[in-house]
């Protein structure tokens, strides 16, 4: 598959995620996260090498409550929706770079701090989104023992911070698909049941 159809179509897989309420198909979104931001060759790097953009992802600043957390070092605590820049609860939204925002911290459990790329990391690598196994270090031990020890909106905690993981990638990644889409990217080939092909274009059941 062409490399900016790959994009369109993992962006819209992505997206549709970020609303799922099933634990299988949110666990899934971190397979699409390490594709889009942290594989070797990553899928956003790829399309945007022609274009150039500079790609922010619209996130949280720290705020003096988490700067006590951080100060003070509890046994659990974990940032949920006061990550979303849109959340009543934000503080500072500010535009990150790709690695700002992978190093943003959202948890900490049983002495280890937890970032972004952590719950990729761990749910995508550890927990089955691509590959199942046993945590390797401190971090992810602790990223295991978090699933257990809270849900939330009926699912493990750090599942259900990647759905808004996804939502903000989603944005952050949306002027990179609109410049595909207006370089022609769009057109592509349908095969009928009959076997004719017909063209089509942006707007004719491309992914939305």
């Amino acid at each position: 598959m062409d490399v900016n159809r790959l994009f369109e179509y993992t962006l819209r897989d992505l997206k549709q995620r970020t609303t799922a309420t099933e634990e299988y198909e949110v666990l899934m979104s971190a397979a699409l996260l390490r594709k889009l931001l942290l594989d070797g060759g990553r899928l956003m790097d790829q399309v945007n090498r022609s274009h150039r953009l500079d790609l922010r992802f619209r996130i949280s600043g720290v705020s003096p409550y988490e700067q006590l957390m951080y100060e003070q070092s509890p046994m659990f605590w974990a940032i949920e929706d006061a990550l979303d820049p849109e959340s009543p609860l934000t503080y500072a939204p500010f535009d990150a770079t790709r690695d700002e925002f992978l190093k943003r911290r959202v948890m900490r459990f049983a002495g280890s701090w937890i970032t972004v790329r952590d719950v990729i990391d761990q749910l995508a690598n550890i927990d089955g989104a691509v590959h199942s196994g046993k945590a390797k270090d401190e971090r992810q031990r602790a990223l295991q023992a978090a699933a257990s020890f809270y849900n939330r909106g009926g699912l493990p905690g750090v599942v259900s911070q990647v759905r808004l993981i996804g939502r903000i990638t989603v944005e952050g990644l949306s002027p990179l698909r609109d410049a595909v889409v207006a370089i022609g990217a769009a057109t592509w080939a349908s095969v009928s049941p009959n076997g004719s092909v017909e063209l089509r274009h942006e707007g004719q059941g491309r992914p939305e």
